[in-house]
Formats: C-alpha cells, sequence, structure tokens
C-alpha cells in the first residue's frame, strides 16, 4: 500500500489525527523497540509541532480579547470626556475649576481617534493617561470623582497592548500546517516502512499485529474521508431536490 499517497490527500485534521493515533497504536503494542526507534522519536516530533501548528482556538480567541478591549477603552474614555464636559457647568466653583484642568488635558487630541492608525491611537491614549495620573492632576481627579475610572482606562489600554503586541509575536512565529506537512507525511512514511520491515523479518506475531493495526489507522482515516465527501455530496443533492 501506497501510504505516503494516501496521507497526501487527506487534509490537515485528518493527518493530524492520523499521526496521533499511529503514535497511540504504538505506544500500547507493548513493543519496547517499536517506542525508542529513531524513526518513531522523529515522527513524535514532527507530530508535536504539526499539532502546535493547526491548533485554531487560540489566535481566534486572542483577536476577539483584542476587539472587546478596544472597545471598552474607546468607551470609557469618552465616558469621561462627557463626564467632564459636562462637569465643567458645575455650580460647585472648585468642581468646575478641577473639571476644566482636566477636560483640557483630556481633549487635547479631540474624542473620536477611530480614523487614526491603530499605533496612533494607542500613543494618544497612553499620553493623556501618563498626563491625568501626573501629581499636579492627582487633586483634581479626587475633586472631580475620577480616580477609579481613570484607573479602569489605564487598566483596560494596558491589557489592550499586552494582548495585541502577544497577538503580534505569535502570528510573526506561528508556523503554517503546510509547511509541515511534507516533513510530517514523510515521517509517518518512513516509520510504517520500518515496521513493515521488522514485521517481515522477525515474523514476530507483535510486529504483525503491529502493521495490521497500522493498517487499519490508515483505513479509518480514508473511509472517515471518503464517507464526509459522500455526506456533503448527498447534502447537496437533498438541497436541490427540495
Amino acid at each position: 500500500m501506497n501510504f505516503k499517497s494516501k496521507t497526501n490527500r487527506i487534509n490537515n485534521e485528518s493527518r493530524a489525527m492520523l499521526a496521533l493515533r499511529i503514535i497511540e497504536t504504538v505506544n500500547k503494542s507493548g513493543i519496547q523497540d517499536a517506542k525508542v526507534s529513531n524513526a518513531f522519536i522523529s515522527l513524535c516530533d514532527v507530530n508535536t509541532r504539526y499539532q502546535t501548528a493547526i491548533e485554531p482556538g487560540t489566535a481566534k480567541q486572542v483577536s476577539l480579547s483584542v476587539a472587546d478591549r478596544y472597545k471598552q477603552r474607546s468607551m470609557l474614555f469618552v465616558d469621561i470626556y462627557d463626564y467632564l464636559n459636562g462637569l465643567q457647568k458645575s455650580p460647585d466653583a472648585e468642581i468646575k475649576q478641577a473639571a476644566i484642568v482636566l477636560f483640557e488635558q483630556m481633549s487635547k487630541f479631540g474624542k473620536n481617534f477611530s480614523r487614526y492608525r491603530i499605533a496612533d491611537q494607542s500613543l494618544r491614549f497612553t499620553r493623556i493617561i501618563e498626563t491625568m495620573f501626573m501629581p499636579e492632576y492627582v487633586a483634581a481627579l479626587t475633586k472631580t470623582l475620577l480616580t477609579d475610572k481613570m484607573s479602569d482606562l489605564q487598566q483596560v489600554h494596558f491589557d489592550y497592548e499586552e494582548l495585541y503586541m502577544g497577538r503580534g509575536n505569535t502570528f510573526a512565529t506561528k508556523v503554517a500546517p503546510s509547511s509541515l506537512s511534507k516533513e510530517l507525511n514523510d515521517a509517518i512514511k518512513l516509520y510504517v516502512d520500518e515496521v513493515n520491515w521488522m514485521a517481515i523479518r522477525t515474523g514476530d506475531e507483535a510486529w504483525l499485529n503491529l502493521r495490521i493495526n497500522l493498517q487499519q489507522r490508515f483505513d479509518e482515516v480514508n473511509v472517515s474521508s471518503t464517507r464526509k465527501q459522500t455526506e456533503s455530496a448527498t447534502e447537496a443533492n437533498t438541497a436541490v431536490t427540495v
């Protein structure tokens, strides 16, 4: 059987499952030599890197978190901006003066930064937050009851920057599954060839059973793939006839 041809035809998820099933089958075979060969160790190494490469959940979740913090940051900023703007009309002279002082700093870049590039938006938020927490504005923050809200804005901005930079670092270092597919295919073929050779050379029942079980792992993936294509075709035909 042309095992390499079979692995070339399956998709990334099926290839990942095939590798996992092969490794599990070998570990359960009870054949110590099958688990310590260089070919098996190499297969395990490539598999580990491949499983990481096809992991879809992390990047999507981080992107959602980045978008959430971006929205929170804008909403908090606008809330504080509008609050200070209104507070400048306070009948309390001290509160009014404190609001005027703070609003001057809060509004130095305007109210809406969305038209600017992402990096420019972050720079404006950073400068405003740093300014508002300078010693000369502490009393005004206290007077206008804005200390906690500014702390919230500062934390959300910090969280956003951490997530945004972390996502960029992850994307920069993440390996595409396609770049590892050939390496995994070759590792699977090399190991299966080794098992076939050991089964023929030794005639040992354990090696013969391992060869049969590995054949079954390939058949399972192939049947699943074929069944999926058949079901998709059936669903399409049903949709047309309804």
